[in-house]
């Protein structure tokens, strides 16, 4: 008899443990998710933010009739990185979650911030500074939070 109930006690410690064990892995995968979603949702808001700011400039120098090498590459780049950063969120699902945040956050949203400064640079270099400050300054909020949705998932 007293065998049978140490028997008990012990499996019932067993359980237990299993238990608070398979708890605390799910709510650490549950704040992991978490992270990579909020991550998402600000690189998403400031790429869309920086690809709208990007199209006002380009549409504010067209107007001035400047033609410049360096804008009509950046626009392309911009346009590449946001394409990357779309393809990349809609890819952040089950087995290919790693594969497209990856694209999002090293591909698209470097390319995306990387095409903005050669962008900010072409309007310094033509002297359309103050033409450009309002957007510019959507632009720099956009970079903010692109760049913090970045570095919210760390690695």
């Amino acid at each position: 008899m007293k065998s049978h109930s140490r028997f008990l006690a012990t499996s019932l410690i067993v359980c237990l443990s299993i238990g608070i064990f398979a708890i605390a892995g799910f709510l650490q995968a549950a704040e992991s998710d978490k992270k990579i979603q909020e991550g998402k949702k600000s690189i998403m808001e400031g790429s869309k933010q920086i690809m709208d700011g990007n199209k006002m400039v380009m549409d504010i120098m067209a107007k001035k009739g400047i033609k410049d090498a360096a804008l009509t590459a950046a626009e392309k780049m911009m346009a590449d990185g946001y394409s990357m950063v779309t393809k990349g969120e809609s890819m952040m699902t089950g087995s290919t979650m790693a594969e497209g945040k990856e694209m999002v956050k090293h591909g698209g949203a470097k390319m995306m911030l990387e095409a903005q400064l050669a962008t900010s640079d072409a309007v310094e270099k033509h002297g359309m500074t103050a033409e450009c400050s309002s957007v510019l300054e959507t632009c720099a909020i956009g970079e903010k939070k692109v760049a913090f949705g970045r570095e919210f998932w760390g690695d």
